[in-house]
């Protein structure tokens, strides 16, 4: 179930989007940074893979609550 934070930071990173359409700076993404969501070039992060082993914690919490990876 999604927290209080979870909603903030969705209405957070989803307001500055919609910030950044209405400027009409498009090729860009938005990220949380500390308490600021900043803009990020696609160009900076396309292709970047951030890889999260399957032994970690988050995933094991994943699949704890049904969530699959097409790896079963």
């Amino acid at each position: 179930t999604p927290s209080a934070a979870d909603g903030w930071l969705g209405a957070h990173l989803g307001t500055a989007r919609v910030d950044l359409i209405a400027e009409e700076r498009y090729g860009v993404m938005v990220a949380s940074r500390g308490d600021q969501a900043v803009p990020v070039p696609l160009v900076d992060v396309a292709g970047y893979k951030k890889l999260v082993p399957p032994d970690h914690p988050w995933v094991i919490s994943a699949k704890r609550v049904g969530t699959t990876f097409g790896d079963e």
